[in-house]
C-alpha cells in the first residue's frame, strides 16, 4: 500500500512539471507577438522601485518584455537612474 502512494505521488508530480512546462511555453509564444508599451512600463517599474520593491520591478520588466534576469535587473537600474 505504501509504494502505491508513493508511485501515486510521483506520477502527479510528473503531470503537473509536464503541465507547467506546456504553460509555461505557451505564455511565452503569446508575448512573443505582444508589443511593448515602453511607457507604461517605465512607469509601473517606477512605482515598484518608488515602493522600494526592486525584485518586483525586475520581474515586472521581464514579464512585458521576456528578458532575461540580468538584462532586465540592468534595465531596471537604467530607469531608477534615469529618474533620479
Amino acid at each position: 500500500m505504501t509504494w502505491q502512494v508513493i508511485v501515486l505521488i510521483g506520477a502527479v508530480g510528473i503531470i503537473m512539471l509536464i503541465g507547467s512546462a506546456l504553460l509555461n511555453r505557451r505564455a511565452q509564444r503569446l508575448a512573443e507577438g505582444r508589443p511593448v508599451d515602453w511607457e507604461a512600463l517605465r512607469t509601473d517599474v517606477a512605482a515598484a522601485l518608488d515602493r522600494d520593491d526592486l525584485a518586483g520591478a525586475v520581474k515586472i520588466y521581464r514579464q512585458r518584455t521576456n528578458a532575461g534576469l540580468l538584462a532586465a535587473a540592468d534595465a531596471v537600474q537604467q530607469i531608477d537612474g534615469d529618474r533620479r
